[in-house]
């Protein structure tokens, strides 16, 4: 049963989180049992069991009603004051006593930004507990934002846009972060960000006291080394004299600037065993490196000596030793009941005086659907979803299967559309999926690098090693080459073609300082289309294609106002592609002459798809191209806020 602390009304409906007479947030159980909350936005708390007790001296009786939302900002500001000033005494001051109470406040981003809706946003901690830095969106651009807790106004980070994996400075008056195939650097005290390095996709950094940046430049790399002040990064020698079969990510550093914590997996570079992850150590002074604890597994340090991470879905906390390098003692859980992250994917951080942020794993309601072409429903495939990234839908050649992508660990299934039954093709890791063009054959990025099965699902898949990621995207008409793109180190995404013979044969097609991505084929193999983001903005541009593959110097842009995932139209009459305002969007081409023609491109209808930055086709379009089945969210976010939680580490005295 719920109670509401304003009107005093009873609720036995325990799934309601407002009083549907005043608007106030409903707590379980007596008034007297109500915690005290703080509301760190200008918006009412959104989700329940979100707030402890807090400190005696800090209780008050001002709950603010929802329908009072102009004094909320100023309420919370003041109340989060006295929690961290006068009562709790701990956050900006060293840790707390034994005795203090946990505190938990919800943290909302302002209503002006996008926050969780069509990607994963980030926050995380500052090292001193005043700040946070997290990541939203406006104007269909994703940049970074800093706020201080007892504030409830974010400034933007200019020079941030797509940010990934941000973290601090030790001494909290700066950030790091990937951003557009660079790792970065802001100043809080102004100015544009700093290029320091390249960093083809980063998969995680640290900043040292002194002064130097850790971090994984891209899935299936070690780490490297770079000056906060920028330079040339170099490679940290750790244990295998063989890094290239290794994969590092999310390194964090230890008190004294020179050792640290990293996820480190082994193997399954030739597709069979899986890899092994682990959480290891490692120093920049020596190549020794020890295991600390095994697992797949997100993780953050905090100075106090704590190593905390996931396991079994909760998120949980175990003694550790920094000079020992070693856990002990019980595994104790902080957060249970709600998914949690796992794998590359850190969604907590913790100050250095017992402040922890977390959000829960980010996840979106998602549907497979059929539209017409004036954006009209007309049928699903498969019933709605929860999924964090999408199902990436392929259409056979003759129309008449769909082939997909599902969640974790990603495997490929194809749909029979006629019989409604489906067949699962892979059960290792598998992603970008693309049909052969007889529909036989299936090829896809698989752990091992380029693999290729029977559309059956019988038998073994061949496998084409790379020594990085590969992301197929066609398969040439005439079946001798397969389209895909990898990243360079500073080039980002690059274009290349690899021949199907006895002697597979790598070509570089495009390459250069800018993103491309998701290369199609024109029906009549004469023309290659593609995304890329010279301009800032990605656009559709086109190439003549040879019999030899090899690109044409004839390149031409299509689209007009921004443009990501191109598809041909079966008899390569049309070419389809969704455009930055989210509006599939249609051109008229000719493909059979010397060169390209094509009408201006025009709006169809509004999608709305997972914002993904064009990586993964989430879209196709039937032979007649009158139908288009498309990964299509719904509804609003229903993620709660992050959490804000004060004393965490009173949470291991329960």
């Amino acid at each position: 049963m719920k109670r509401c602390p304003q009107c005093k009304k009873d609720y036995v409906d325990d799934s309601l989180l407002y009083c549907l007479d005043d608007g106030a947030s409903l707590v379980q159980g007596t008034v007297h049992d109500e915690p005290a909350t703080a509301i760190l936005s200008s918006d009412a708390l959104s989700g329940e069991n979100l707030t402890e007790t807090l400190p005696a001296s800090a209780q008050t009786s001002a709950q603010p009603r929802r329908g009072s939302s102009k004094f909320i900002p100023w309420i919370a500001a003041a109340l989060f004051a006295v929690i961290v000033i006068g009562a709790a005494g701990f956050a900006f001051n060293g840790r707390s006593a034994a005795n203090q109470s946990v505190v938990r406040l919800a943290f909302e981003v302002p209503s002006n930004l996008s926050f969780n809706d069509k990607q994963p946003d980030s926050t995380v901690i500052s090292p001193d507990g005043k700040k946070i830095i997290f990541s939203g969106s406006t104007e269909g651009k994703n940049l970074l934002y800093v706020r201080d807790l007892d504030s409830t106004e974010a400034k933007v980070l200019p020079g941030s846009e797509n940010p990934l994996e941000p973290f601090w400075s030790p001494d909290s008056r700066s950030v790091a972060y990937g951003s557009n195939g660079k790792l970065k650097r802001s100043d809080l005290s102004g100015g544009n960000a700093q290029v320091l390095c390249d960093a083809a996709r980063m998969i995680g950094g640290s900043w040292g006291k002194g002064g130097t940046i850790i971090f994984a430049p891209d899935y299936r790399a070690s780490l490297l080394q770079v000056p906060a002040a920028g330079g040339e990064p170099q490679t940290i020698k750790l244990g295998s004299e063989d890094l290239s079969k290794e994969r590092h990510a999310n390194p964090i550093f230890m008190p004294d600037g020179r050792h640290f914590l990293y996820r480190r997996g082994i193997g399954g570079l030739d597709a069979n065993p899986p890899p092994t992850f682990g959480v290891w150590a490692g120093s920049l002074d020596s190549p020794e490196i020890k295991e600390v604890l095994a697992g797949d597994t997100p993780f953050a340090y905090d100075p106090g000596g704590w190593l905390i991470f996931v396991r079994n879905d909760a998120l949980v906390a175990q003694a550790f030793d920094a000079e020992e390098t070693a856990v002990s003692g019980e595994v104790i859980p902080i957060i249970g009941g709600q998914k949690n992250a796992v794998g590359n994917t850190r969604r907590f951080s913790v100050s250095e005086n017992g402040i922890l942020i977390w959000q829960g794993s980010w996840e979106r309601d998602y549907q497979l659907i059929w539209f017409d072409r004036e954006g009209n429903q007309i049928g699903g495939v498969g019933p709605p979803a929860k999924v964090a990234v999408g199902e990436d839908p392929h259409l056979s050649p003759d129309g008449k299967k769909l082939l997909i992508k599902r969640g974790f660990p990603n495997t490929l299934w194809i749909i029979d559309l006629e019989k409604g039954t489906d067949l699962r093709l892979t059960k290792d890791f598998a992603q970008i999926p693309i049909w052969s063009p007889d529909g036989t054959k299936v090829a896809y990025s698989s752990n091992g690098g380029l693999s290729i099965k029977p559309a059956s699902g019988l038998g073994d898949a061949a496998t084409i090693s790379f020594p990085g990621a590969i992301f197929p995207y066609d398969w040439s008409p005439d079946g001798r080459f397969i389209i895909y793109v990898r990243r360079g180190v500073k080039t980002r995404f690059d274009m290349y073609s690899i021949s199907l013979d006895d002697n597979p044969k790598e070509t570089l097609l495009l390459s250069s300082p800018f993103n491309e991505q998701t290369p199609q084929l024109s029906p009549d193999g004469k023309w290659l289309v593609y995304s890329a983001d010279d301009t800032g903005d990605y656009e559709i541009y086109v190439q003549s294609f040879s019999a030899d593959s090899k690109l044409g110097s004839d390149r031409q842009r299509i689209s007009t106002s921004g443009g990501i995932l191109p598809v041909w139209r079966t008899d390569g009459s049309e070419l389809f592609f969704v455009s930055s305002d989210g509006q599939m969007t249609t051109t008229s081409v000719k493909t059979s002459g010397s060169e390209f023609e094509f009408t201006p491109p025009k709006a169809l209808f509004k999608t709305r798809t997972l914002g993904l930055f064009g990586a993964t086709h989430e879209f196709d379009v039937s032979r007649d191209g009158q139908k288009f089945v498309i990964g299509t969210l719904i509804g609003e976010p229903t993620a709660r806020p992050p959490t804000v939680i004060l004393n965490w580490t009173s949470l291991l005295k329960k």
